[in-house]
């Protein structure tokens, strides 16, 4: 799927696995015992967001990346803190 239509279709996916290919804009390792990534493919929009999948895992990967992400799809997930995501691939299994 698409970053776009996991969005688009996250009322259908919510608790289902999916696989997603884009390019690793961010990486942030060690955050609450995950890692943390952000996946962008082309699809979707900045202005409301649906541009830029985040993702979690316990694999590894560097900016600029293309990999494939195979997680379950989180919706309307809050972490507290003021860390709320509307939809995010938990859990994700990263292939390059």
């Amino acid at each position: 799927r698409t970053v776009a239509e996991v969005y688009a279709q996250k009322a259908d996916l919510k608790g289902k696995p999916v696989a997603v290919r884009g390019k690793v804009v961010k990486f942030l390792s060690g955050i609450m015992g995950k890692n943390w990534i952000h996946l962008q493919d082309g699809s979707g929009k900045s202005e409301d967001g649906t541009h830029d999948l985040t993702v979690t895992t316990g694999g590894s990967a560097a900016v600029g990346d293309l990999v494939v992400v195979r997680g379950a799809v989180g919706v309307d997930v809050d972490f507290g803190s003021g860390y709320f995501y509307g939809v995010i691939l938990e859990d994700a299994a990263v292939e390059k």
